[in-house]
């Protein structure tokens, strides 16, 4: 559990952790440590530099606006739980990262940390995909824009190139008025098995009139559940519609089975999270 010899870099701006990466295609940023450090230490990551980005104020702003709202890479969990105006126009994010592992990872760990990681059982994946997250990225050439939709290219591989840094994840207001996070988490990691983001607007008949779901952890890739989303929109939000809903997004997804759970397996609890979710809106 030793990492391999390396050197250590604290960025001073943004620009200066491109540089340096720019000069080193092998080095790897650092934020809060969670995903990178446990890497290193089975030596399954070699970085020769790891650059330390994690204090940089510019990376550490959460803004709320009329239009959107901002949360720059390194803000950490707790960070995201604690912010009230955040939770009252976003309570989606605060129900996410509330169940993120434990307190100490809440306390260390931060939303572009867990992007730029793009584990496919990761929590916040959900969120991202259901609210149509766009990320905002960094590099010798300048600013660009990642759709959450484009975002996730395979496990644990983003859109991001190697020599750009993650400035922070925006989304879209007004989001729809009833947000919920629920998931069904491995009994020892506590990781998604099956997680379930859904973003409801419905009328006083509960008539839907927007649906934004994904799940994580239960497919290959986190995915959005574009059918269900299209089935419930005009639908009266009920027990036998949401289960109907459920039965079409778990199709949406891609599944492959392990030693301990079946891909048949992850479908049903895809679906079975996706219809507790709805069903928690109505």
């Amino acid at each position: 559990m030793i990492p391999a010899t390396f050197k250590y870099q604290r960025a001073h701006s943004v620009d200066d952790a491109i540089a340096a990466l720019a000069k080193d295609p092998g080095a790897k940023l650092l934020q809060g440590g969670h995903s990178l450090l446990p890497l290193m230490k089975l030596r399954l990551a070699r970085p020769g530099l790891v650059v330390d980005i994690g204090q940089l104020a510019e990376l550490r702003t959460i803004d709320v606006k009329a239009d959107s709202v901002f949360i720059g890479a390194a803000v950490r969990y707790h960070e995201i739980a604690d912010h009230a105006p955040l939770a009252q126009v976003m309570p989606v994010l605060k129900k996410t990262v509330s169940v993120i592992a434990d307190p100490q990872v809440r306390h260390r760990g931060t939303i572009g940390g867990s992007a730029a990681h793009a584990d496919p059982t990761s929590d916040l994946a959900a969120v991202f995909l259901a609210a149509d997250a766009r990320f905002m990225v960094r590099g010798p050439g300048g600013e660009r824009v990642i759709r959450a939709a484009d975002w996730y290219v395979a496990p644990l591989i983003t859109a991001l190139a190697s020599d750009e840094v993650l400035l922070g994840i925006e989304f879209a207001r007004p989001s729809p008025d009833h947000q919920t996070y629920l998931k069904f988490a491995h009994p020892a990691s506590g990781y998604a098995l099956a997680g379930v983001a859904a973003l409801v607007s419905y009328d006083a008949t509960l008539h839907v009139t927007k649906a934004q779901i994904a799940v994580t952890g239960a497919g290959v890739l986190p995915f959005r559940a574009k059918p269900a989303e299209n089935f419930l929109t005009g639908e009266r939000l009920t027990r036998e519609s949401a289960e109907q809903a459920a039965q079409l997004g778990a199709d949406a997804g891609e599944y492959e089975g392990d030693v301990q759970y079946p891909a048949e397996y992850r479908k049903n609890l895809a679906r079975v999270m996706i219809r507790r979710a709805l069903e928690s809106l109505a």
